[in-house]
Parts: C-alpha cells; structure tokens; sequence
C-alpha cells in the first residue's frame, strides 16, 4: 500500500529555482541529461522485455547489507575522483564499465598512477551513453533466501546503451533477470531490506499506472509490502529521492535541510515530520536526522557500502558545513566508517550516489530477524528468534551464532543460540529489574567463510528496548515528541504527541551539561512550541523535556 504525502505541486520549469544556492550546477547535473535535446525525446529506448515476476518469497536488497563489488562508468570520463575508487578498491570490488580496450588500457594507467588496488578491479567492455551508473544499473533482489537477481526496468533516459547495463550485469553476474514494466530511475528508489521501498511522484508522472497498479508491481517484482510514494521538497525537475532523502537503516533516515529564507524550506519540515509519523518495518516510529544543506550541498547523496560511508563534500562555497554533514552522518550511524569525499564537480542534484552502485553480495549470509525495541513488559526471560540463510550454499556454523546483550551499558553476556529446526535460531534473554535497558545483536557465520551481525553494524549500534516497572521515568513505546529542525539555526520546534500532557518543561542543556534555558508550557500537545535559539552560541546542545513522569532527551546541533 502507497503513502502518499500531499504537498504543493510545483511546475516544471528549465530554470534552476530549488536552491537560493551557490554550489555549481550544470544542466546536466539539474536533470541528468547529456543535453537539452532530452528533454523531449522518447523514453523507451530499447526493446525492453517485460517478464513474470520471481516466484515465491522475494526482498529488495538494502544498500548497507553486504555488496561484493560498486560499478563505476567510464563514458570517455569519470564523474567521481579518483581518490574515492581509490578508497572503494580497499573495500571492495571495483567493475569499471568502459566501451573499449583503449579505454580500459588508459583507466587502469590512471588507476595506477591514483593509488587504486587494482587487483580489486575488473573491466566490463560496453556501450555507454553517461556515467550515471546509480541510475540505470540493475537492482539487486532476493528470491526465496536462497539466490540473488536482478530486477530491470525501462529507464527514464532516452540511452539504449545505458539502458542495456541491467542485461549485461546479469551475464556477469550469472543472475536471473527480471523486467518490471515501470519506467524509472535509480536515484529515485531506495528501499530497507524488509519490504519498504519509497520513490517520489516521479513515478506517476512517468507511468500512466494508478498508484494501486505501481503498488501491485513493486510488490511482484521488488516485495514492497509498503510502497512510498512522497512529493519531492526540492521542486525540481528532477524529483529524485536521493537528492533530499535517504534511508540510514531499517528505521532511520535522513533527510535535508535549508535554510528558513529558502523557498521550500516549509516542505522539507513538513516532509522529516511525515517520515518521523511513519512506522518502519521494526514497528517503530523511524529516527528521522537532518543535516543543514543551506548553498545546495549534496549531502543526502551519499554511498553506503559494506560499513562504509562515502559522503560527498564539497569545496569552497559552503565548505563551512562539511564537518557537520559528517557528524550528523556519525551521529546516525556509530561504528560505520564515514568518510568524507570533496569533489569540485559534486552538484546539489548530482553526486557521489548518482555515480556509483552497490552489488549485492551473491552469496551473502543472511539474517532475517524482527527485533524486541521499545518497553517491554517485565518477564522472566525475553524470547529471541532469527531465520539465517547462507546464500553460499555452505552450512552455517552452530558454535557462530551466538546473541550478545548488555544491561544498561555494562560488559557483553554471550548466548548461545539453539537450533531447533531448519533456519530457525532462538535464544532467551534472561530477565532484568524494572527500568533496566537492554541492548543486544546477533552473530552467525558460516563455512564459506563469512559472518554478519544483526544489525549489521553490530555492537558499536545494538538492538535496544526496556524494561517497564514503576521505576522507569520514561515508556519509549510512547511515540517521542517531535524535536526539530536539526541541526537548527534560528529556531527550534517541538511538537508534543501525547495528547493527555497538561504541561511540559522544556530544557536546553549545552555541551558541559549547563542548562541555558527553561520553559513551562500549559496545554502543549493545542501547540507548536517555538524556542528561540538567536542568543545561542553555535554547537551541540542537548533538548529535555519533563511531563507526566516522562524525561526524554534529544542532541541537537545549533548552526549559525
């Protein structure tokens, strides 16, 4: 079923008006064309073969879980600096996508000459049209926890040469292929491994399906049980999600920020306060983070790739922003290796993301596990279970799969996990005082050898609920209050959800743990509450609030 949020609609216009920005852009980057003939020649472009989709069980493919190689394309150029292949080559590897054996004589020169591990690197020869390789390359899919394929579609491109990238991927990879008759894009999908996939209205526009008809082929093709379809904050022609949003975990994500004198600054908050009113796959509200992209910055338009990173920085113009883009990206995402990538050529609808694509690892081990978070009620012992699939072929190792908790912050405890049949795994965590938190995650590998955590990241950013009892000062199963923006500049606003709150204490406590200022709001839940941050020195903060018993606190970060 879509979600679709209603917002202005704004017209398309040739004119670059998103941003009052002054991060280069071209026309290419606005519309991810090679020129303005594009704008209206036909988009089906090859003779794309529409097929039945998989049979049985079937799960999009994250871009956190485990990726065997990236693609990058090599039209005659690059879009992305060689320091970042060089970086992805330590990673991972690396298929480059050239059309000719000179051309890959000259990248592998380069390579060389650029500190790139070129045993991690092969060559694709193919026809090219652009090096937008997120684009038009394939989408990755599981079918049955037990293979990986790959989905095609028509691409919103008028390039049969890029077009034809999904097909050559597939031979390969040695991987089945699907073609979904929806005309789309790359940069306009995203998905959280679980059955959640989102897109903008791009999709309506470009298909003469209903939403009901999108709905029913993203769930054939792709398993969506939940299909997003959001308007676009930016107002651009080029409505892709990854230009202003991107999903950091099954219930995280991020999305943009400008400045309050921008025109669409009303739309990218009302656009993070329907994202933190949704409920992600976990059964939880999602952690929606912001970072501030006041000159056009491309911040959202990041890479993740096996624990990894890759955030598009730029420099000169609104340099000044990078380190807290990267923070707020740390903040998100502990234990993950964030780094930065400064580019002269990043544009703000155009970027790192737009360049590169993951591979989803072919033999990937996988866990598939609901996790306890939130207030639980207080038991003798927490149930625990997990399906875990070895997409290798190889059998999972028993003494491997193992869960970890801790109790409010103390020393890992080891379990062991029982097998009681097929792919099932359970343990029990044994039970705690009233108020206590545990945080825990998962372990398997098998004889491949490979090991993965759940979540993947593992310890450094664990699984967590609590414990309820008449010592607990806050019941997390109650939807927190909506703090936002952040980071902020001039103001900030919190949005009370309990609607039974008679008044509520709102503190601001600085980074030395002294509170600068304090409110008491009557009836808070009748109003948006406004603070006014204009005497406040930029930096990290922290926001607490006090009602009926109940203390929660958020970081934010004050920007000036």
């Amino acid at each position: 079923m879509s979600r679709s949020f209603l917002a202005t609609v704004i017209a398309v216009s040739l004119a670059f008006s998103g941003f009052a920005q002054n991060i280069p852009q071209t026309f290419q980057g606005t519309y991810h064309m090679l020129d303005s003939t594009e704008l209206n020649a036909p988009r089906q472009n090859k003779a794309f073969t529409s097929t039945a989709p998989p049979v049985g069980s079937i799960r999009a493919i994250a871009e956190w879980e485990p990726a065997q190689a990236v693609i990058v394309s090599y039209p005659g150029n690059f879009g992305i600096p060689y320091s970042l292949i060089a970086s992805l080559s330590q990673n991972t590897q690396v298929i480059t996508l050239v059309e000719s054996a000179a051309q890959q004589t000259t990248v592998t020169s380069n390579y060389n000459s650029n500190g790139v591990n070129t045993a991690n690197c092969s060559f694709v020869i193919t026809a090219l049209d652009s090096y937008w390789s997120r684009d038009y390359s394939p989408w990755f899919i599981m079918v049955n926890n037990s293979e990986i394929a790959i989905v095609d579609f028509p691409y919103n491109r008028p390039r049969p040469n890029d077009d034809n990238v999904p097909g050559v991927m597939a031979s390969l990879l040695g991987e089945d292929m699907y073609g979904m008759n929806i005309s789309h894009t790359g940069g306009n999908y995203m998905c959280d491994g679980m059955g959640v996939t989102a897109t903008t209205d791009l999709v309506l526009d470009e298909n003469s399906y209903t939403e009901a008809q999108i709905d029913t082929l993203m769930k054939q093709f792709l398993g969506a049980t939940n299909n997003y379809i959001t308007t676009d904050p930016l107002g651009e022609y080029i409505k892709h999600i990854d230009c202003w949003g991107k999903f950091l975990d099954v219930d995280k994500i991020l999305i943009g920020q400008v400045a309050v004198s921008n025109a669409q600054y009303t739309d990218y908050e009302a656009m993070a306060t329907y994202w933190a009113n949704q409920v992600s796959s976990y059964g939880n509200h999602y952690q929606v983070y912001r970072v501030y992209e006041p000159n056009g910055q491309p911040y959202t338009n990041s890479l993740i790739l096996n624990k990894s990173v890759y955030v598009p920085t730029v420099i000169g113009t609104g340099s000044s922003n990078n380190a807290a883009a990267i923070a707020v990206y740390q903040s998100a995402m502990p234990g993950y290796n964030v780094v930065s990538v400064p580019y002269s050529t990043w544009e703000s609808t155009d970027a790192l993301h737009c360049r590169t694509h993951e591979v989803a690892d072919k033999n990937m081990l996988y866990i598939k596990h609901y996790p306890t978070l939130n207030a639980q009620n207080n038991l003798s012992q927490f149930p625990i279970s997990a399906q875990i699939y070895a997409l290798s072929g190889n059998t999972v190792i028993a003494d491997s799969v193992w869960l970890r908790y801790s109790v409010n912050n103390g020393s890992w405890q080891q379990i062991a996990m029982s097998h009681p049949s097929g792919n099932q795994w359970t343990a029990n965590i044994p039970g705690q005082a009233p108020g206590d938190t545990i945080r825990y995650y998962i372990h398997a590998s098998d004889q491949s050898p490979k090991s993965v955590t759940h979540p993947l990241i593992g310890a450094p950013d664990p699984h967590k609920f609590y414990i309820t009892g008449s010592t607990s000062v806050n019941e997390p199963n109650e939807k927190p209050n909506l703090i936002f923006p952040n980071p902020a500049v001039t103001d900030l606003f919190i949005q009370v959800t309990d609607q039974n709150t008679a008044s509520i204490t709102v503190s601001l406590i600085n980074a030395l743990g002294k509170t600068v200022l304090e409110r008491s709001i009557d009836n808070p839940s009748q109003q948006l509450i406004k603070i006014d941050l204009s005497e406040f020195a930029a930096g990290t903060y922290f926001v607490q609030t006090r009602s009926n018993e109940k203390v929660e606190m958020k970081k934010i970060l004050i920007m000036k």
